[in-house]
């Protein structure tokens, strides 16, 4: 992008778009996770107090409603700042968190950076939507969506900060721009490496020019092939990390560069997860970077990495022998099938998790005939033309049918996995992908199990995986990346916080503002199908009691206000639990 573009865009309505986003987002993150103790009413008006620099009363306004989905306040027109008599749109949400932060009980220093996540969500996202402008994405192919889709968190106000990207990185590397990525293949001498592959493997991890292309190199060093592994990685993470800081480890010989791999790579919604464009049935690469988006760094941890192909091969067995009886189907695991990661033998040789990879299985493979997936992240997608994305799906199936369909399909198998076995998955909308019959709900297939998996070994139907422990030092920094724990409600909350409050609650909400559906009404259908489940399996009544759905309350882990305050294990409040009201219809 040249440096007069840079002025086309701040001046384009995608950056007001991108700004009342995350203004909108922050304030209803904020108001949810009660960090705000200073905010009022009138009438359908909310009124929050701020301060300026030099002091002076400020204050910002909005018109919101309250919603049935755990109490939440949806902001329903854009955010306006008051100061000295004068009234205009809010634009800087750095400048919003600086004026109310006398409320917020911030670490002063979290605080600056949370602002910088901010500021960065407010420019990438402006960019992505000025890059992609008006287009439909309706009608469009998986793959497509995949990387179109320029929603990602609708939670989350750092939904796209994609820290340690310049613009100039969003626009090679972000999936919205739909580039073609070719990932630079490395070969890690085995006794430096970390390592796991699945005992379902059934297709090279290298397509054959590849393979060809990693011997002969070995070969015309005087190397045996054999004695090392094939390590993927990012371009990005190639230029920003591993040549500055890796090259020791290349002067030794621990780590070789083969050369660019000869397939092309799309960017999913992930950025560090890339699907296969020469060859859809290929594996997906997921690819660790040293990339901080919605706030969690995206490197991979070797331990996890090992842990993927073992977790994905206990949850295979788990589905295999579990009674998917109608009217759910059976999901779709799209399993993480090998992991390596570099693991130097010298002290403090780079950053834990920044050189890994992880294969994982093509949805194109599991598609039945008849079959179509999609993203599940595009159920909320308002598209191009101010409908829905599942619009005509909705009006030809009936929108409470379809409804219905679709939570038994992709909901009640998540929700089975946990009472029939105490698994619980963290299944938010970007790791869950629907299957559909022409546009009709068929199957989930379920993604991202490395550490999107907990559990508690007495609580299992079974034993649980032989698991790598992750070091002391990973627990210390990121307390809340553990896969075991002893609470059953833990284990309910971890499974409900992504199903059904950052996934199910959004559709709640689409439905809400475009098909007339008040929110009582969608989780009334939701409760009827899971009350309905649990009656044509009373063998499991001690589990639903166990794992309780239908609890007055919930837990919901705090996003934004995590950002600003010292991090703990579970940083969660106490959320009124839409399955368990009788709102008025």
């Amino acid at each position: 992008m040249q440096p007069y573009d840079y002025q086309n865009l701040l001046d384009s309505p995608f950056y007001r778009q991108a700004s009342r986003r995350v203004l909108r987002q922050l304030l209803e993150a904020l108001l949810f996770e009660d960090a705000l103790p200073h905010y009022e009413w009138q009438g359908e008006t909310l009124i929050v107090p701020a301060l300026s620099a030099d002091h002076a009363p400020v204050s910002y306004r909005c018109r919101a409603q309250h919603t049935f989905s755990f109490g939440r306040i949806r902001i329903t027109e854009p955010l306006l700042r008051e100061a000295d008599g004068v009234s205009e749109d809010a634009t800087d949400p750095a400048l919003f968190l600086a004026e109310i932060a006398p409320w917020l009980g911030a670490d002063p220093i979290l605080l600056s950076r949370f602002a910088a996540e901010l500021t960065a969500t407010q420019i990438k996202d402006a960019q992505t939507l000025h890059a992609r402008g008006y287009q439909a994405l309706r009608g469009a192919d998986y793959d497509t969506v995949e990387a179109r889709l320029t929603d990602s968190h609708p939670y989350h106000p750092s939904y796209k900060s994609r820290l340690g990207f310049t613009l100039s990185d969003n626009r090679a590397y972000a999936p919205e721009f739909s580039p073609t990525v070719t990932p630079l293949l490395l070969a890690v001498r085995r006794d430096c490496s970390r390592w796991a592959v699945s005992a379902t493997l059934n297709q090279p991890l290298l397509g054959e020019a590849d393979v060809q292309r990693f011997s002969d190199e070995l070969t015309r060093r005087g190397l045996q092939a054999e004695d090392y592994l094939p390590l993927p990685v990012h371009p990005w993470q190639w230029d920003e990390v591993i040549l500055p800081g890796y090259h020791q480890a290349m002067a030794r010989g621990e780590l070789l560069p083969i050369g660019p791999l000869a397939d092309h790579y799309l960017p999913q919604q992930s950025i560090r997860t890339l699907s296969n464009l020469s060859d859809p049935g290929r594996l997906s690469l997921k690819l660790a970077m040293n990339l901080v988006n919605t706030s969690t760094s995206r490197v991979l941890a070797p331990h996890t990495v090992q842990n993927a192909p073992v977790i994905s091969d206990w949850l295979h067995a788990l589905v295999e022998r579990t009674d998917w009886a109608e009217p759910m189907a059976r999901p779709v695991l799209l399993r993480e099938v090998a992991g390596v990661s570099f693991s130097s033998k010298a002290p403090a040789h780079g950053q834990y998790g920044a050189l890994a990879c992880i294969w994982r299985e093509s949805v194109h493979n599991h598609l039945q005939p008849g079959e179509a997936a999609l993203p599940m992240t595009a159920l909320m997608h308002v598209d191009a033309d101010g409908r829905p994305f599942i619009d005509p799906w909705v009006k030809r199936y009936g929108s409470e049918a379809w409804l219905k369909r679709l939570i038994e399909r992709a909901w009640l198998p998540v929700l089975h996995l946990l009472w029939e076995h105490g698994t619980a998955l963290e299944s938010h909308a970007q790791n869950m992908i629907l299957l559909h019959e022409d546009g009709f709900p068929a199957r989930v297939a379920l993604k991202d199990f490395h550490d999107g998996v907990r559990f508690s070994k007495a609580l299992l139907s079974g034993p649980a995986p032989v698991l790598t422990a992750p070091p002391a030092e990973h627990a210390r920094v990121n307390p809340n990346s553990f896969l075991e724990t002893a609470d059953a409600d833990e284990l309910r909350d971890f499974t409900f916080d992504a199903l059904f409050f950052v996934n199910l609650a959004e559709l709640a909400w689409l439905f809400q503002r475009f098909y007339d559906m008040a929110g009582a009404r969608f989780w009334q259908i939701t409760r009827e199908v899971l009350r309905a489940h649990q009656q044509r399996h009373p063998r499991l009544a001690a589990r639903y009691a166990l794992f309780d759905c239908f609890a007055d309350q919930v837990s919901i882990e705090l996003l934004a206000s995590r950002r600003f305050r010292q991090e703990i294990r579970l940083r969660t409040r106490l959320a009124p639990n839409p399955l368990a009201q009788q709102g008025k219809l």
